[in-house]
Order: C-alpha cells, then sequence, then structure tokens
C-alpha cells in the first residue's frame, strides 16, 4: 500500500469514527469549524570553517499547512503538512543529507522526496494526522501527533516519545509519532495519561504511563514504561525558587531480555528569571551517563534526530542565555555551551525582529569551537537569515 492510500486510509477511518459517535451527541450542537492556518519561510544559509572566504551556502523554502476541523466540542481532526526545498552546495556536498532531513521512524511513512538529485531535494511530509474525542474528564487522540513529556527548554530527558534537537531551530512545532493517547483528569490538578507509539519492528515501539500531580507549589510528573528495547523510568517538576523558574527532568533506561548493553541515567535542571527591566536569563545543565569525552561533531549535533537515552555526545554540557527587548519589536538574545568532558563551546547569538504582525525577520549564528594545541579552534560556524510569513 502506498503513502497516499496510508493517509487516505486513516483520514477516512478518522471521519468514520467521528459519524459513528457524532449521533450521540445531544447536550451540545455547534456549527462545523474549518480553519486553515500555516506559513512560509525563507532561510539561507551560510557555512564556512576557519576561513571565512571558503563558504558553502543553501537556500530552504519552508511551507507548513494546519488543516483543523472542529465539529462539536467532542471531536477535533488535524492534518499538517510541511513542504520543504532545499537547494545549495551543501545538499550536493553532503553524503546522506535526504536522509538526515527526512528521516522517520514511524511505521506509516508520510514523507515524500519528489527531487533529490544534484543540488535540490524537494520533499513534502504530513507529520500531523489525528482524530482527538474529548467528553468530560477523558481525552483520546489517534494518529500522527506532538506527545510533549517535556519540561526544560534546552535537553528534555522525559520526552521520551519525541525527542528534539535544539540546534534544529527551524522545526518549531518539533517531531511528532503515529501514537495512541489517552488522558483522564482526577481534577484541576492531578491526571493520568498513557500513550502508546509502535515503531516499525517491536524493537521501536514507545509505551508508558505518567501520572501528573500538584504538591508544595510544584508541578511533579513520574512516569514508568518501554522505551525500544529498554524499561524506563523518570521524574519531572516545574515550580519556582523566590521567582525564579525551576526546573528538573531525570530518566533512567536498563535494557531487557537478551539486549546487550548499558543502563542509562539522563537529567537535566533549569534555572530562569524575567528582570524588571525585560532582562530573561536562563541557566541549565544536562548529565548524560553516555557521554563521551570526545571532540565535538558538528554534523551529530546539528543534523541528526537524538534519542532520549542519549540526548547529547557529552557527559557533561551547560548552558546559558540571555536576552534583552530593546524594544517591543526587536529581540536580541546571546546563548552559548560548553562542555568540559568535550572540551567544546559552541556560541549561540541570534536577533529577532518583528515587521509586522505576520512577517518576522531572525539572524542566527551557530559557532562551533574545540581545545587544539593549547586553545580553541573554529570548527565550524553557519549563519542564518530566515524571513517568515504567518497566514
Amino acid at each position: 500500500m502506498n503513502r497516499s492510500v496510508r493517509l487516505l486510509t486513516l483520514l477516512a477511518f478518522l471521519f468514520h469514527f467521528h459519524n459513528v459517535h457524532a449521533q450521540d451527541d445531544t447536550t451540545v450542537k455547534r456549527e462545523p469549524k474549518f480553519t486553515v492556518k500555516g506559513y512560509v519561510k525563507y532561510l539561507e544559509q551560510v557555512s564556512f570553517a576557519g576561513n571565512a572566504t571558503d563558504l558553502e551556502t543553501n537556500s530552504l523554502i519552508h511551507n507548513r499547512l494546519n488543516f483543523r476541523y472542529q465539529p462539536n466540542s467532542h471531536f477535533n481532526f488535524r492534518l499538517e503538512v510541511r513542504t520543504r526545498l532545499y537547494y545549495g552546495e551543501l545538499v550536493q556536498n553532503y553524503p546522506g543529507f535526504a536522509a538526515l532531513a527526512t528521516s522517520t521512524n514511524e511505521p506509516i511513512n508520510l514523507s515524500k522526496n519528489w527531487v533529490n538529485q544534484n543540488a535540490v531535494l524537494f520533499n513534502s511530509t504530513v507529520d500531523r494526522a489525528s482524530g482527538e474525542y474529548l467528553n468530560g474528564k477523558w481525552d483520546i487522540t489517534v494518529g500522527a501527533q506532538r506527545i510533549n513529556w517535556g519540561i526544560n527548554t534546552v535537553w528534555t530527558p522525559n520526552d521520551i516519545f519525541n525527542t528534539f534537537n535544539y540546534f534544529d531551530f527551524d522545526y518549531e512545532e518539533r517531531p511528532g509519532s503515529d501514537a495512541a493517547r489517552v488522558q483522564y483528569a482526577f481534577n484541576t490538578s492531578s491526571s493520568l495519561e498513557l500513550d502508546v507509539s509502535p515503531g516499525k519492528t517491536t524493537e521501536q515501539d514507545i509505551e508508558a504511563l505518567m501520572y501528573h500531580y500538584n504538591r508544595w507549589g510544584y508541578d511533579f510528573q513520574v512516569f514508568s514504561g518501554i522505551y525500544h528495547e529498554d524499561y524506563t523510568t523518570g521524574l519531572g517538576w516545574a515550580g519556582n525558587i523566590k521567582g525564579a523558574g525551576f526546573k528538573g527532568e531525570v530518566s533512567y533506561f536498563t535494557p531487557y531480555g537478551s539486549y546487550s548493553d548499558t543502563a542509562s541515567l539522563v537529567a537535566s535542571l533549569s534555572l530562569d528569571y524575567g528582570f524588571k527591566n525585560g532582562v530573561y536569563v536562563l541557566v541549565s545543565g544536562l548529565y548524560n551517563s553516555m557521554g563521551k569525552d570526545s571532540s565535538i561533531n558538528i554534523v551529530q549535533l546539528t543534523s541528526e534526530t537524538l534519542s532520549a537515552k542519549n540526548m547529547f555526545p557529552f557527559k557533561y554540557t551547560a548552558f546559558a542565555e540571555i536576552s534583552y527587548p530593546f524594544t517591543p519589536l526587536f529581540k536580541a538574545t546571546l546563548a552559548g555551551m560548553y562542555t568540559p568532558s568535550g572540551n567544546s563551546i559552541v556560541a549561540l547569538p541570534s536577533v529577532t525582529y518583528s515587521i509586522s504582525n505576520n512577517w518576522v525577520l531572525d539572524l542566527v549564528g551557530q559557532c562551533f569551537f574545540s581545545e587544539q594545541n593549547g586553545g580553541y579552534q573554529p570548527l565550524g560556524n553557519s549563519i542564518y537569515m530566515r524571513i517568515k510569513w504567518g497566514f
């Protein structure tokens, strides 16, 4: 069965499910609601190593269409499609660029490369296609969706379903999963959630149960389940200390059966504070027991989809960010990462300017340095210019 037939079959099932159950909705009646939103972005990338005269360029035109149909208060259907046109020297010179840009481990692959030759990659991907049913304390969603268990901003060890790469700033919606999600709210501050995401093979399945609750002014979450070929359990929290946000996540993975791998502990902490003058400060740290004491690998950091079990190459990494809105329309941010185990530094400057309500201009830098011959030497630099129109 090809991708188009699988997509149509999924949508037909969702709408059939709606038609069968909507007949029981006698309490609340609303007019059908259909909305279309999205954006078009142009991203220009210039990359170079130590010599700024040796440049490589890459361009991306990125369109997203978000369709939503909400016939009544009980049902909500989503279909979201991202279409990307890459062209430039990086597409041509980097082996396996298409595989990195369009990779997916989902059992239903709704990604299509229309063109992949020379210096051009033209791809369309359906990353959201779901039906949601809400009734009282129950919330059930089936299909391609975003399951966000992460709490922190940079590293999210609890986000076992949809681990994201912080350097992939252009994917604002973050990755999704083909999954079934069932939530039950006991009250306004506690709930139970069961998520099941089958992989292409049983070794890629993810299944977990999470409990949310509130104590001492903090929001807590605890979970346990199966992550690929590991048992996993985790804890996360969010609260504040004297006005500063305090968040943390810890996840533990241990192999089961005959799978010969080691256990893994991943933990992250963060503190953030917004001053009255508009300055915002964020500091965060990551511990990854599977991290290595090795030099930085730019391709692995910027291009690959990382895993919750090993979400960063190094054992210890620190992150700091400071931002300031010079005007309501213009904001500047300076962020950086430092890893003592890898003797590496990443500088992440950026500026954002809101041209109008629907137009935004961004300039983003990603500069990588590693200690060599007694000093830090540049390994690679990328400068991005992005303009976005939303509708």
